[in-house]
């Protein structure tokens, strides 16, 4: 009697095609690492109290050094916009960092590298960091108005200069943070390389809160925002598989 031919097995997927950072599943387990993230921030506590410490102690000495009595009227507006993201990309600069220096610290890289693909990382990781930014202009902004008498006369155009500048600065302060993950000094290193790429940034970002504050909408400064996260996004995606895990 002959046997019955054994049905065909459906062939195994192959583990990688697993990882791939394709497809819908990409925003899934970009959000499962950013919850992950922003849970041990929650259970430790201390990193995330050191970067709002760091921006209300910022507040505090700019407004009893300077204060609105301090600067000509016509010069308030120029001065109040680059003391303001002096104090935003400062207090950000202690905490977003640390994205990927964090895992290499607690010994979690190699299995993060195992079973996540690195551009999925990266955007969760910089989900986490541009929630952490908003969270911190959520107090520093209004803290800043208060205490130098700083009014801002267009709020819905100062809101898009956090949301354009604070994206590009999460973006940035991941990938560098993927890259300088392994090094000695990361602090110095991370200083030396996020200047030069900063730059434009910032200066593009203070001209348009100089406009948000006078009532207009910069429309020149907001495009340029808006170029600067869309080329740090596709070097980012493309790069942090080379700059994590090689």
């Amino acid at each position: 009697m002959a046997s019955e031919p054994s049905p065909e097995r459906a062939p195994a997927t192959p583990r990688a095609s697993l990882l791939t950072p394709h497809g819908a599943g990409l925003f899934f387990r970009a959000w499962s690492v950013c919850a992950k993230d922003a849970a041990q921030e929650l259970r430790r506590r201390i990193a995330l109290a050191s970067v709002f410490f760091f921006a209300a102690t910022a507040l505090t000495l700019v407004s009893f050094a300077i204060g609105p009595l301090g600067v000509p009227p016509q010069a308030r507006g120029a001065v109040s916009s680059a003391l303001l993201w002096i104090i935003l990309f400062f207090s950000a600069a202690t905490g977003l960092p640390r994205a990927y220096v964090r895992e290499e610290e607690t010994g979690t890289a190699l299995a993060l590298r195992k079973v996540t693909a690195a551009p999925v990382v990266l955007v969760g990781k910089t989900l986490f960091n541009f929630c952490l930014f908003l969270s911190i202009a959520a107090v520093a902004v209004p803290g800043f108005a208060i205490l130098l008498e700083w009014n801002v006369t267009n709020p819905a155009a100062m809101a898009l200069v956090i949301l354009f500048a604070g994206f590009g600065l999460s973006v940035v302060s991941t990938f560098l943070s993927a890259l300088v993950a392994r090094a000695s000094q990361k602090n110095v290193l991370f200083v030396v390389i996020s200047f030069p790429l900063l730059v434009p940034l910032l200066l593009s970002a203070i001209a348009a809160t100089i406009e948000a504050s006078r009532g207009n909408l910069a429309v020149t400064p907001l495009r340029v925002l808006l170029a600067y996260d869309g080329a740090a996004s596709c070097a980012a995606y493309l790069l942090v598989t080379a700059a994590w895990e090689d």
